[in-house]
């Protein structure tokens, strides 16, 4: 088996695992967001152990693999390679290690003994947790269009720019809405 095969098989894996990780990270904060006691909540503060073990290796892989096969088809220097290679650690550095940051914050809260029920429940509330999980999903969705098309100069930027403008329109106007919907009188 040539060794270009080998990488493509590598890289297209750690894509499906990258794309795993952000369903069950969704799928964790949907359930997260929706329960109403501490109960309901513990199963899904961390549903697969590792999570961001398997996020970060397949980052990782993602980059170095893709580099490698930008470089044997000779499409170093044409947009869509480009802005692929930056907007992947752009997004997903960044925004996986705040969320990382947070949901440990969130597993220690739950598992001291004096958690409070009404802040616990809040933490699990917080707008910046959709947010980036919106923003990494939008980049990995664009990074997927954009390296299946192929565009130019400016379809590279739209391909990755349009789906995160889109998730952080919709972010804005759900934590809006649902922030009025929690003020008393609003």
């Amino acid at each position: 088996m040539p060794i270009h095969s080998l990488v493509l098989i590598i890289h297209v894996t750690a894509v499906f695992i990258l794309c795993s990780v952000l369903c069950v990270e969704g799928l964790s904060l949907v359930y997260l967001r929706g329960a109403s006691t501490l109960a309901e909540a513990r199963p899904w503060i961390e549903p697969v152990r590792g999570l961001r073990v398997f996020a970060v290796s397949s980052v990782l892989t993602i980059q170095f693999s893709g580099i490698y096969l930008v470089y044997q088809t000779a499409s170093f220097g044409k947009a869509w390679a480009n802005v692929a290679m930056v907007a992947l650690p752009l997004a997903m550095v960044p925004f996986g290690n705040m969320t990382a940051r947070r949901m440990r914050a969130i597993r220690q809260a739950f598992r001291s003994e004096g958690a409070i029920r009404s802040e616990s429940l809040d933490m699990l509330r917080e707008p910046f947790l959709k947010i980036s999980l919106g923003v990494r999903t939008a980049v990995f969705f664009g990074i997927f269009m954009l390296v299946s098309i192929k565009p130019g100069s400016w379809g590279s930027v739209c391909f990755v720019g349009a789906p995160l403008a889109l998730s952080l329109i919709l972010s804005v106007v759900s934590w809006r809405s649902s922030k009025s919907m929690t003020v008393p009188g609003a």
